[in-house]
C-alpha cells in the first residue's frame, strides 16, 4: 500500500465514522489519533499497512476457526513479530490460537503470552484496559524512550510490551515505567534492538 493511500484511507474513516458511530466527537478524535500515530511510528507506511494487514489476517482467521476465543485473544504485530495475549479457559485453546496465528504468519516470531485461566475464572478486562491505558499514558510521557515503537498489553497486572528500541538502556527504561504504572505487577518485554 503507498503512503498516498494510507492517507486516504485515513481520510476517508475519519469523514466516514460520524454517521457511523453514535458518538461524532469520538469518531473523529480516534482518526485524528490514528492519522497521528500514523505519522510519528518509526515503521514506514508500507511496514505499517503490512503489519496491519498481518494483524487482520491473524483475527480474522481466529474469527472463523475459533469464534469463542477470537474476543479473548488479542494480537498485536510490529515489523512481522507477532504477540498473542489474553486468557483462555484451557490449555488446548491456547494452543490452538498459537496455530492459527502460525498458519497465518508460518514464517513470523510468534510470541505465545496467552494465559490460562486459573481459579476464579478469567480475570477483569475491564480493570487491565484501564491499566494499559494508564500505561500508554506513562510511556508517551517517558523521556529517552520510542514510545512510538512500541505496542503493549496489560493482562491480570502483567504488562506486555513488543517493539523496537535503539539501546539496551530504553529497554530498561520501558519496564521501568510500565513497573512503576499502578496495576502492573510484572513485565515480558519483545523489544528488538534496532540495527
Amino acid at each position: 500500500m503507498q503512503g498516498g493511500s494510507v492517507w486516504g484511507a485515513i481520510v476517508v474513516m475519519a469523514l466516514a465514522l460520524p454517521w457511523c458511530t453514535g458518538c461524532p466527537q469520538m469518531a473523529i478524535t480516534k482518526a485524528a489519533t490514528t492519522a497521528a500515530s500514523a505519522m510519528v511510528d518509526d515503521r514506514s507506511f508500507d511496514q505499517q499497512a503490512a503489519d496491519l494487514d498481518l494483524k487482520v489476517r491473524i483475527e480474522k482467521r481466529l474469527l472463523t476457526d475459533a469464534p469463542s476465543l477470537a474476543s479473548s485473544v488479542n494480537v498485536d504485530v510490529y515489523l512481522g513479530r507477532v504477540m498473542l495475549t489474553g486468557v483462555v479457559p484451557g490449555w488446548s485453546d491456547r494452543r490452538r490460537a498459537a496455530s492459527l496465528a502460525r498458519s497465518v504468519a508460518p514464517d513470523g516470531e510468534i510470541f505465545d503470552d496467552i494465559e490460562v485461566a486459573t481459579g476464579s475464572g478469567l480475570g477483569d478486562r475491564a480493570g487491565d484496559f484501564a491499566v494499559n491505558k494508564e500505561l500508554g499514558v506513562n510511556l508517551l510521557a517517558a523521556e529517552g524512550i520510542p514510545s512510538q515503537s512500541l505496542q503493549h498489553r496489560v493482562v491480570n497486572g502483567t504488562a506486555f510490551i513488543l517493539g523496537q528500541a535503539t539501546t539496551q538502556g530504553q529497554i530498561e527504561t520501558t519496564r521501568n515505567v510500565a513497573l512503576r504504572t499502578p496495576g502492573v505487577t510484572q513485565v515480558v518485554t519483545h523489544i528488538m534492538l534496532r540495527q
